[in-house]
């Protein structure tokens, strides 16, 4: 008998979490509901289905001494695009969609939110209050990949990470412990799980802080490639100036969708206030526009985290990015380098293909700082910076290597050409990382080490390191 199939016995023996085994319908909803297919053809040997912190704690109990190398997978809700990283072929994945529940308790201005949930059942909570929270930017999306390993919400500018307003995590060790990390207790896992990933336990819950929030104002505008440079411009000095208005996002993003015809941009904005800002004008006043396209206006948190593509959709998916400091030149650069790139993938059957400039600005990481810390070794010091991402969905697996190598080529071109030009950042945000990246070594050797120490710690016989699956794991 195989190890797997051992733990698949020693589960049903000693836990009541639910066994979904292939052919069962709800193996293959499991399966569906991933976002990408590359994750969705990662067959497990079964799904677990805990529905409580006791039910994951009695699942690696049972599963400890049977399971081998880079056996078991952990996923929450299955939206994050990087392969492999919460699925598992032939292994065992423990799906959290069991564990549910949203809890707001008003006197602590705390909302609990349980490993299971999507952002969009969360909103809706938190809105009916006259509450914010922050959370992903799309609706169909679950909290634990954005609040252990960073995370961008719309209040990042004002509140940094999603992880940074993350207050406790409920955990659940390799050996079956159950304990609450946050500033009080387990203080250092507390920081280790802001950035660290799943290498430290399960977490089952997280509660964040809420705050009043009412109806905001934001959207989607847009436009032709010949305005995507001042736009560019724009972006830069806003991150430039000393007291950037933190009450907005803004997102720059331009690409090709087969369906279009043709590379249109899009700025995606947001403003916690229900009006348009000055600071946004630059971002959503330029002309001409797509305005059958165009979505600004006045919404709930919720609305603007709706998106019409919610559901899993048949695509494979990849998202890959690098960090550059706020320079006009090397975002320029890396425009002209995404058409050429683009070049190399317009014959793909499908193919949409787009990249953004996502920023982070200094007051994000003063945040940070001031919210008790995170493991990401961002330093305000060192200024502002931005996330350059690809995307790319596409329809046929043959595709898949010249997908995967134009955008490698791309992103190192990028770094080289920042080096170049001293506008190069060692952080890579974990989110949009790829296995051939080592995003946790982008924190630096300091916070690698405290990360380090708290593995020894809380999992001395490193079941996560070795029995975990992902490629993101300590080295």
């Amino acid at each position: 008998m195989s190890s797997v199939s051992e733990s698949i016995e020693a589960v049903k023996k000693l836990s009541s979490a639910p066994v979904h085994l292939p052919g069962s319908q709800d193996y293959e909803e499991l399966t569906s509901s991933y976002f990408s297919e590359l994750e969705r053809e990662l067959r497990p040997a079964c799904f677990l289905t805990p529905r409580s912190a006791q039910e994951v704690a009695d699942i690696l109990k049972a599963t400890k001494p049977f399971v081998g190398p880079s056996e078991v997978a952990i996923c929450g809700a299955g939206q994050q695009a990087t392969p492999g990283v919460a699925n598992v072929l032939d292994g065992l994945t423990i799906h959290l969609r069991g564990l549910r529940g949203i809890e707001i308790d008003k006197e602590r201005n705390v909302v609990s939110i349980a490993a299971g949930e999507r952002m969009g059942a969360v909103y809706d909570a938190v809105v009916a209050e006259g509450l914010g929270v922050v959370g992903n930017r799309h609706s169909s999306g679950g909290i634990g990949g954005h609040a252990l390993q960073g995370g961008l919400s719309y209040f990042s500018y004002a509140r940094g990470f999603i992880c940074d307003d993350v207050i406790n995590y409920e955990v659940v060790l390799a050996d079956g412990d159950i304990v609450n990390a946050n500033a009080e207790n387990n203080r250092e896992l507390w920081i280790a799980l802001k950035g660290g990933g799943n290498n430290f336990g399960i977490v089952t819950r997280f509660d964040l802080n809420v705050f009043e929030q009412g109806p905001m104002w934001g959207g989607k505008v847009f436009y032709f490639q010949p305005c995507f440079s001042s736009q560019i411009k724009s972006l830069v000095e806003y991150l430039q100036e000393p007291e950037p208005d933190n009450s907005v996002h803004i997102c720059l993003s331009l690409g090709y969708a087969a369906a279009l015809g043709d590379i249109v941009c899009m700025n995606d904005v947001f403003c916690s206030r229900p009006a348009k800002p000055e600071a946004l004008e630059p971002f959503t006043d330029i002309q001409p526009q797509i305005d059958q396209m165009n979505s600004l206006g006045v919404n709930s948190l919720r609305e603007l985290a709706d998106e019409e593509f919610s559901g899993a959709v048949p695509n494979r998916v990849v998202k890959m990015s690098t960090t550059v400091k706020a320079d006009f030149g090397i975002l320029e650069y890396a425009v002209a380098l995404f058409r050429t790139s683009f070049e190399k993938l317009r014959n793909v059957s499908n193919i949409l293909f787009s990249m953004t400039f996502e920023p982070l600005p200094l007051p994000m990481m003063e945040q940070s700082i001031s919210r008790g810390g995170n493991s990401l070794g961002l330093d305000p010091a060192h200024g502002p910076l931005v996330v350059v991402m690809f995307y790319t969905s596409w329809d046929q697996p043959e595709d898949d290597e010249v997908v995967s190598s134009v955008s490698k080529e791309a992103l190192e071109r990028i770094d080289i050409e920042a080096q170049s030009r001293g506008v190069s950042a060692q952080y890579r945000y974990l989110n949009y990382a790829l296995p051939h990246q080592d995003p946790l070594g982008s924190y630096g050797p300091e916070n690698n080490a405290r990360l380090q120490a708290v593995s020894a710690k809380y999992d001395p016989e490193r079941f996560f390191q070795k029995a975990g699956v992902g490629p993101f794991k300590l080295s």
